[in-house]
């Protein structure tokens, strides 16, 4: 095989496979920390309680 075709080769598989990734399912995360998913409803209950917000900005999706 020539060294132009393998890495056709190469490139063509490496660019295919990000295409057929599927979305992985939204989880419950037990322990001690209780995620919320809404912004909003996170605002409301860190004004609610005092506490400050972790945001996490995700590609996901």
């Amino acid at each position: 095989m020539s060294r132009t075709a393998l890495l056709a080769a190469t490139m063509l598989a490496t660019t295919a496979v990000p295409s057929m990734a599927q979305k992985p399912p939204v989880q419950k995360i037990d322990g001690l920390v209780n995620w919320v998913y809404d912004y909003e409803q996170g605002r409301k209950l860190a004004r609610r309680t005092g506490k400050p917000m972790f945001v996490v900005f995700r590609c996901e999706r």
